[in-house]
């Protein structure tokens, strides 16, 4: 399905682009509360809460044998902690996928962003709430730097990444990237 239209219709801004502005504004709002753990934890509690029941999810799904789950906050050093899913099995074949579940909010988010659109949104309190779930479940979404850490311990990742970029490289490569190279004789003739 296409993204849905930003132009404005008979004057009036399209929904689509007041859906963008007050998801960044609800987005930029949960950034500033990290200076405070109880404010982030409270606004950020639904993204948390789906960030790791993803990580549990494919933990559970791919043998990575999850042995506790918590969403309760706390202060690691200088940074913060929202929740954490502890893993007994996490090896090569299955690390990079565990470590980078919560991408699977980002096409959940979207797919109830465009579900919202195709309903003809009213401005009102059901739609603020549902802003503010799409905004948790974008926030949600990033992958901690301990999940980044847990992915890049997995040679899948690096093969996935490699491949992903060869693919890219074959697909998108200038015209005399792509070409054979021509044989030449031993005087210099082709």
């Amino acid at each position: 399905m296409p993204f849905p239209s930003l132009t404005p219709l008979d004057g009036q801004p399209a929904p689509t682009l007041i859906y963008l502005l007050a998801l960044s504004a609800v987005l930029w709002v949960m950034n500033q509360t990290r200076r405070s753990l109880w404010l982030v934890s409270l606004f950020a509690l639904p993204g948390t809460l789906c960030h790791e029941t993803c990580h549990w999810l494919i933990g559970k799904l791919l043998n990575g044998q999850p042995v506790h789950f918590t969403v309760l906050p706390h202060r690691e050093g200088r940074g913060l902690i929202l929740g954490s899913v502890g893993f007994a099995n996490l090896r090569w074949y299955n690390a990079f996928f565990v470590g980078l579940a919560p991408l699977l909010l980002l096409p959940l988010a979207y797919g109830l962003f465009l579900w919202r659109l195709d309903a003809k949104p009213v401005l009102g309190w059901p739609e603020a709430g549902m802003v503010f779930l799409l905004a948790n479940l974008v926030f949600g979404s990033v992958p901690s730097g301990q999940d980044l850490r847990i992915a890049a311990k997995s040679p899948i990742g690096w093969l996935l990444l490699a491949g992903g970029l060869a693919w890219g490289l074959r697909a998108w490569a200038p015209a005399w990237l792509k070409a054979a190279p021509q044989k030449t004789t031993t005087d210099g003739q082709r």
